[in-house]
């Protein structure tokens, strides 16, 4: 089938896709696939209806993860869902075999996204699916030659995390790859970020980057010349006094890391607590960092 697009292809979404068939019942589906005698792949406009449908086909599959189709159907509000070549797939007795989180994801946006119906599939076909290792964050940044793309990642997914809310930072949520580039796009410098606290971690390696780098975004964005002193400072903690709040941070996680781990979150309270402190012109003799406390404002 030739297909004239109203955008580039990998911007199509379901308003854009006008020659795609948008079948709105079971039997409207299954005639788009009738006499072909053998799997075959057909684009069509998915709607949350006939999304509902597809899920009493839906008789084995995997648990559902309620995180994944919440993440999936923000995309689709955001109308960031786009036309990847991923199926939903169909046994040739109607059985939905893979897509359920797609298909649980469409129903719970309440709108309409394209995608392919791979139909007439042997019903064992399913024991081999979903068996390739999936695409994360770091591996779009990746393809998309930027560099320190781990921890640029990890970064991110932190930022996000503080800007939703996140205090703890104990929800499993995380950003889709759409929004974690839409992110970086809005807040480039990350990127630096993510470049000091490679080279904080290397001069003192007892405080994760992505910590490192998120607590440079945060500072950086309250007073620059002092966020690069700072972070200069507990790269090698030199010209500074006894008693000064950042030779009391490098002691303690050098303490605590030669114990056992510290909890990712307690990271950054520490050095938030730092941060304030040297901003407040005070010293830092002791932390005290009850569980569960949330990581305080960066003044």
């Amino acid at each position: 089938m030739s297909v004239a697009y109203a955008a580039e292809p990998s911007t199509i979404t379901a308003d854009a896709i006008k020659p795609f068939p948008k079948p709105r019942t079971i039997k409207e589906l299954d005639a788009l696939f009738e006499g072909a005698g053998h799997p075959s792949a057909i684009p069509i406009v998915l709607t949350p209806g006939l999304a509902k449908l597809l899920l009493r086909r839906n008789k084995k599959n995997r648990l559902i993860r309620p995180s994944t189709i919440t993440e999936y159907a923000r995309d689709m509000v955001a109308k960031a869902w786009t036309l990847n070549g991923e199926a939903i797939k169909l046994a040739w007795n109607g059985d939905a075999l893979d897509g359920q989180h797609r298909l649980y994801a469409c129903e719970k946006a309440g709108v309409s996204i394209p995608t392919f119906i791979v139909g007439n599939l042997l019903p064992e076909a399913q024991d081999t699916m979903d068996s390739g290792l999936r695409r994360t964050t770091a591996d779009v940044f990746s393809l998309n030659e930027e560099e320190r793309s781990t921890t640029l990642a990890a970064i991110v997914r932190r930022v996000w995390g503080w800007n939703a809310g996140d205090r703890k930072f104990t929800r499993r949520g995380s950003p889709t790859k759409t929004e974690a580039r839409a992110l970086l796009r809005e807040a480039p410098e990350i990127r630096r970020s993510a470049e000091i606290a490679g080279r904080t971690r290397t001069a003192f390696p007892h405080i994760p980057q992505s910590a490192l780098g998120t607590a440079h975004y945060l500072f950086n964005s309250i007073d620059p010349d002092e966020t690069a002193w700072f972070f200069q400072r507990l790269a090698d903690g030199a010209e500074i006094p006894l008693g000064h709040p950042i030779l009391a941070l490098r002691s303690r996680v050098t303490s605590e890391r030669a114990k056992a781990g510290i909890p990712w979150a307690r990271h950054l309270t520490y050095l938030v607590i730092t941060w304030n402190a040297v901003r407040e012109g005070r010293d830092l003799s002791r932390f005290s960092v009850p569980a569960g406390t949330p990581v305080p404002e960066p003044k």
